[in-house]
Order: structure tokens, then C-alpha cells, then sequence
């Protein structure tokens, strides 16, 4: 890993980097790697700034984890500070807020928002509520950035807000104090226009409405909703209607999701640079915020959401070919802050790609308009700003891009969408200079990208299949020989012959196998040992997440217990269709199952959901069955009417019911011996 005054290490993509600060000023990106791996993008920026201004205007104390660690989400920290709330934090740990309306007050001192413009516009609709002067100042980019916005409905409200010029420029000082409810229509789709006005309206006597003609993204008004706001909110065509009222909140404990915002760089990477198989976990997975993976697919890239926990999602990228020209819309991604790096994937695309609506980029952290026409000319292909519309004339293929020097303008995206195009380029270097901006949003954007472009990420031989960083199952190398990299999923319900059936397989073929229904019973089984109740769902969710899984061809261990022999009695048996059943559960096992195909190459997998919903491209796909009265005469260890009873849940449970995939192969093995079975699968592979 290079450091600032360092070297780089044989296969990194960062060559070098110069200059002072938590990350430096210039580097120099070297193309050509593919990026293998998994990676977690830091708390989401929106909802970091939230819960911080939520956790302070709450009356009590909220703990708050996975914040952002940028820059910018630091501000608003030091901000609720500053105006009253006591902030304590550790390294690595949660955040702990204590808050509430008595003990916030206006700062005495201006509030250095640096950068972020989320972030003062937020922070105005709090100390609107506030008696007293506030002022709220950025850098130099921020004060650039027009506050106009903002200051026509808080000045409605009651809470005068001066800046420099007539667009109301930072910095801004705001008179709160006694506040009225308006009924406002943003003049353009913007969820921090919206945001500040609903922050100010948990003071304001009356009903405060906003109206969107396009709906934001929601974050302000679900978190709200949760700390106990008297919030309504009403869909209005392919708007909203927010309606809020004066409100005491409540202290809440915050899980902060990844950033999509920041995954859409490492998205977009994987489908730029041969070779690639990036899978980013646990995003916030909200429909505003994940629209530019459809713009991705509709441009034909190989790209999926694998639904998670807690409205999250983890993203599965891959290198598929070359992608073509389409047309987005900004409603698909009302924040707009995905366009930067999507106008590099249309740089590489067949055709001329257009992006519809997009004059809000002229006031962002720079004028992005005018950054991304300078980025992709220099890049080699042709860009147009037509009216409101960005007009991108793609080269055709990756490769094709031109590695160049550019500047990031103070704009921590503009940045990061040149380290793309860098990567995608090929053989070769590109400089950018100003890089230290992306501290503002992603401190560890640099350690990232060596971790998936080094030498020693995992392979992405398996197709469909994300890296995930969790414990192995076992940590046998991978085949060497490309012909052994095959992956074989083996579905069925209980005593339909999956697990014979599968060893034979795995045995013919020299491949590794992994029994996932033997994990579920490991899980099931600690469940019961410690006492904790089946369908207790977080607390056997914490097994399936914390445990260490060993599972062997004869034997299954949990965190070095045998169990092989106790996951099949009777009462694990009942226990483990319910243990299933968890959407939390299944999550933790998927990501290990995931991890073992990468880490073997390959290998036969049996389970309920394995063709449909843990390797939905595997090679082989196979489906077995057979006659309810064979299935009971082979689980003679279940207890009576348990093979139906199992049928019954496993096909009708919420999370990965049991289902054959389309493109499965059918086979009963009803009266068949397992020799001929398997001789008829060898056949399809």
C-alpha cells in the first residue's frame, strides 16, 4: 500500500501520491488491474447528517452506528456541539448524542461547515427553531454555493436568513426564533431544500407541507418518522406530499448503512474493467438512491441488487462486455450526485448517451456541468451541454480512453470519476491533482481500491458471485485449473436425494461441496444449546453472523463443537425450517455460502434456494424431486408428518422461499438409484 511519502508494492493501482493531509494532494493512477473483492463503502453521507440532527433536537440520548467518517458529516458533529448537544465518540465506535430542545441554543461562534453544502442547508432548518443569530460559513468552494433556496422559506417562516449577493452566498446568518408553517413547493427536486424546511417545522406553530412534483430522496422524512414526528406523507403522482406538524422527538439508536452514492464508483469500476468482480455490501437500497444500478443495466451492464437486511442491499458488479448508449432521466437519480461516474461509463459506450435535466449540476461543489465536458474531452471522446441536457458521444470500448491530467476542482466526485476512467483506460497512468477533497466523503477511498486491485484479491473465476467479508467455511485453496472452475447448484426439498446426490457429484467431478442445509442445522442447533427460542430472529440472527462454521465432507463444527451428529435429531430437525425462515438468517449464511464459491473456485452446492436466490448464474443448475411417500421413507430421522410439515414452510416462508429457477434442470429421483441420477446430471455439465 503506498503512503504519502512511500512506494508503491508490485500490482498496486495508486503508483504514487504527493503532497500533505489525510489524503494527498495529487496521485498518480495506474490502469490495467482488474478489481476483484468485496468492499464496504463508509455510513451513508444523507442519513449520517440525519441521525446527527435528529439525535440532537431528541430529547434524551441516541447512539448513532456506522456513521460517515468524512469530512463533511464531521462538520455537522462539531456543529450540534456547538449548539449545545454533547457529542461523544471513540475511533471505531458509536456515536452517543445526548440532546433535546432545552439544551440547544444559538452558537455563539460561526459554524464552519467547510464543504458541505448538505450540511449547512440542514443545519439552517435547525437553527431556524433556535433563538438567536447563528451563523453558518464554508470554504471557499461553499461560499460560492447559492443559499437563496433555502433563505425564501425560512423567511416565510419567521426566520430571516442574510447572505452575499441575491442569491443569498455564504456566509449566511440566520434570526431564529418563533416559526410558522408555510405550505412550500420546492422550485426544484432537491431533499435538502426539503429537508431544511421540515427541520424548521418541528418548531412551527401550525402544519407545515412541502410538495414535490419529483420525489427525493425520503431519508429525512423516515427518519423523522421513526424518532416519533408527527409527520404524514402522501404520494402525489410521481411526487410526494410531506405534511408535519411541531414535534417532540425521541432519542433513537441509528444504523447507518453504506453510501450508494460512494458504491456507484466501485460499481461502475467492476463494469468497466476486464476481469473485474466487485460486490459492495450492506448499501442503503431506498429507490432514490440505487437508480443509477437500472441505468447501469439499461446500458447493459451486469449488474445486481441482492436484497439485505433493514432495507439494505449489497451490489454485485461484474466486467460483461461493453456497454451502450442510453437516455437517463433525472428522476432516476433525483440527488444527480451518481452522474459524475456514470458519465464515464458513457464515455466508453456505443452511441450517444444522454442525461436529461441535469442544470442543477452547475451549482454543486464546482459547476460538475462544465467539469464533466472538460473530463471526457480529455478522455478523447465528445460531450455537449444542450439546455439543461448532458450529451455524451461515447468510443465504444474502455480501453479506448485516453489516460490524461486532470483537476478535481474541489469536487471530491469529480475526483473520484477521474480514478475510474483512470482504472478503465487500460495500460497506463493518468495524474489528479486536488484528490485530497475526497476526504470529505470517502477518507478511505485509496486503502479501498488497493485492497480490490492488488494482487492478492480473491478470485472472480465464479460467476454471479460476490466476495464477502465473512469467516470462511473452510479455507481449502482454490483449483488452479480453469476446466475445475465450475459451479453446480443442487435444489430440492427434504429426502428428494440432495445430499447423496451430491457427494457422488462432487466426487466425480474433483470439485469441493458444500451441504448449506448442514449450516442452517449448525445454527439451529447453538440456537437450542443456549436457550434461545427458534423464531427469536435478531438473537439467531447473531449466531448465524458471529459463529465459526467448519463444514466438511462427514462433519460440521461450530465454533469447534462437532455437532454432526446432534444438528440431525428430531428437535433440530423441527427447529431448523423455522431457523430458516428468518430473512436475517438466510442473509448471514448467503454471504457465506457466496464466499466459500470464490475461495474454492467452484465447487457442488445442495441446498433450498441455491439455484434461485445464492448463485442465480451458476453453470449447472439442477432441481431434484420425488414422491411425497419416498421423501418420508428416506427422512426416517424426522418425526411424523415432518417432511410435509418442512414442504409446507419452506415453500411458503417470506426470505428465498423454496422454488425451482427457471433455467434448472427437473429430475425425480423417485425408484431411481443415485449412480444412474448422477450419470444423468454429468450429461448436462
Amino acid at each position: 500500500m503506498t503512503t504519502q511519502s512511500g512506494h508503491p508494492k508490485p500490482g498496486d493501482s495508486v503508483s504514487e501520491n504527493t503532497g500533505g493531509g489525510p489524503l494527498p494532494n495529487t496521485v498518480t493512477i495506474r490502469g490495467a488491474n482488474a478489481l476483484r473483492g468485496t468492499v464496504r463503502t463508509p455510513g451513508d453521507k444523507s442519513i449520517s447528517h440525519r441521525a446527527l440532527l435528529i439525535a440532537a433536537l431528541a430529547e434524551g440520548t441516541s447512539v448513532i452506528d456506522g456513521l460517515s467518517n468524512g469530512d463533511d458529516v464531521a462538520r455537522t458533529r462539531n456543529a450540534i456541539a456547538a449548539l449545545g448537544a454533547e457529542v461523544t465518540f471513540g475511533a471505531n465506535g458509536p456515536v452517543v448524542v445526548t440532546g433535546g430542545r432545552e439544551r440547544l441554543h444559538a452558537s455563539a461562534k460561526a459554524i464552519d461547515c467547510a464543504n458541505s453544502g448538505t450540511g449547512m442547508r440542514l443545519l439552517a432548518g435547525v437553527v431556524a427553531g433556535l433563538p438567536g443569530r447563528t451563523v453558518l460559513s464554508g470554504d471557499s468552494s461553499l461560499s460560492v454555493r447559492p443559499m437563496d433556496r433555502i433563505a425564501e422559506p425560512l423567511g416565510l417562516m419567521g426566520a430571516p436568513v442574510n447572505g452575499r449577493g441575491e442569491h443569498c452566498l455564504p456566509p449566511i446568518t440566520i434570526d431564529g426564533g418563533a416559526l410558522r408553517g408555510i405550505e412550500w413547493t420546492p422550485p426544484v427536486a432537491s431533499a435538502q431544500i426539503k429537508s431544511c424546511v421540515l427541520f424548521a417545522g418541528l418548531a412551527a406553530a401550525g402544519e407545515t407541507v412541502v410538495r414535490e412534483a419529483v420525489a427525493t430522496r425520503a431519508h429525512t422524512e423516515e427518519m423523522l418518522a421513526t424518532a416519533g414526528a408527527d409527520i404524514r406523507v402522501e404520494a402525489d403522482g410521481a411526487g410526494r406530499v410531506v405534511r408535519l406538524r411541531a414535534s417532540r422527538l425521541e432519542p433513537h439508536h441509528f444504523n447507518v448503512p453504506g453510501d450508494p452514492s460512494q458504491a456507484a464508483f466501485w460499481v461502475v469500476a467492476a463494469c468497466l474493467v476486464p476481469g473485474s468482480a466487485v460486490t459492495v455490501e450492506h448499501v442503503y437500497a431506498g429507490p432514490e438512491r440505487i437508480g443509477f444500478v437500472a441505468v447501469l443495466q439499461a446500458m447493459g451492464a451486469d449488474v445486481a441488487v441482492v436484497p439485505g437486511p433493514e432495507g439494505t442491499a449489497d451490489l454485485v458488479a461484474r466486467f460483461g462486455g461493453f456497454l451502450d448508449a442510453t437516455v437517463v432521466e433525472a428522476s432516476a437519480i433525483p440527488s444527480l450526485d451518481e452522474v459524475p461516474v456514470l458519465a464515464v461509463a458513457a464515455t466508453t459506450a456505443r452511441g450517444t448517451t444522454t442525461f436529461k435535466d441535469v442544470a442543477e449540476l452547475r451549482i454543486k461543489e464546482t459547476d460538475r456541468l462544465a467539469a464533466l465536458v472538460d473530463l471526457v474531452t480529455a478522455l478523447g471522446a465528445r460531450a455537449e451541454i444542450v439546455g439543461d441536457d448532458l450529451q455524451i458521444e461515447g468510443l465504444g470500448a474502455p480501453d479506448r480512453l485516453a489516460h490524461t491530467k486532470s483537476e478535481s476542482r474541489g469536487d471530491h466526485r469529480m475526483a473520484m470519476a477521474a480514478t475510474v476512467a483512470a482504472l478503465a483506460g487500460g495500460a497506463g497512468d493518468s495524474v489528479i491533482a486536488g484528490f485530497e477533497v475526497v476526504a470529505t466523503s470517502y477518507p478511505g477511498f485509496l486503502d479501498d481500491l488497493h485492497r480490490l486491485s492488488g494482487p492478492a484479491a480473491p478470485s472472480a473465476a465464479i460467476r454471479d458471485v460476490g466476495a464477502h467479508a465473512v469467516a470462511p467455511v473452510t479455507n481449502r485453496a482454490p483449483p488452479t485449473d480453469p476446466a475445475q472452475r465450475v459451479l453446480i447448484a443442487i435444489d430440492g426439498p427434504a429426502g428428494s436425494g440432495k445430499s447423496t446426490v451430491s457427494k457422488l457429484l462432487a466426487a466425480r467431478l474433483g470439485l469441493e461441496r458444500l451441504d448449506t442445509g448442514a449450516m442452517y442445522r449448525a445454527v439451529a442447533w447453538a440456537a437450542l444449546e443456549r436457550g434461545i427460542d427458534p423464531a427469536d430472529g435478531q438473537a439467531v440472527a447473531a449466531i448465524a453472523r458471529n459463529a465459526r462454521l467448519e463444514i466438511g465432507w462427514t462433519d460440521t463444527r461450530i465454533d469447534g463443537v462437532d455437532v454432526s451428529t446432534a444438528i440431525r435429531t428430531p428437535e433440530v430437525s423441527q427447529a431448523v425450517s423455522v431457523v430458516a425462515a428468518i430473512p436475517a438468517v438466510r442473509y448471514e449464511l448467503v454471504q457465506r455460502q457466496r464466499r466459500w464459491a470464490v475461495e474454492h473456485g467452484g465447487g457442488v452446492v445442495e441446498g433450498r434456494d441455491i439455484g434461485t436466490v445464492v448463485f442465480p448464474r451458476a453453470d449447472v443448475k439442477v432441481f431434484l424431486t420425488a414422491s411425497a411417500s419416498e421423501r418420508t421413507r428416506r427422512r426416517r430421522d424426522e418425526p411424523p408428518g415432518g417432511v410435509a410439515r418442512r414442504d409446507r414452510i419452506d415453500s411458503t416462508r417470506a426470505a428465498s422461499p423454496l422454488a425451482k429457477a427457471d433455467d434448472a434442470h427437473l429430475l425425480d429421483t423417485t425408484g431411481r438409484n443415485v449412480e444412474d441420477v448422477v450419470e444423468e446430471v454429468l450429461t448436462w455439465i
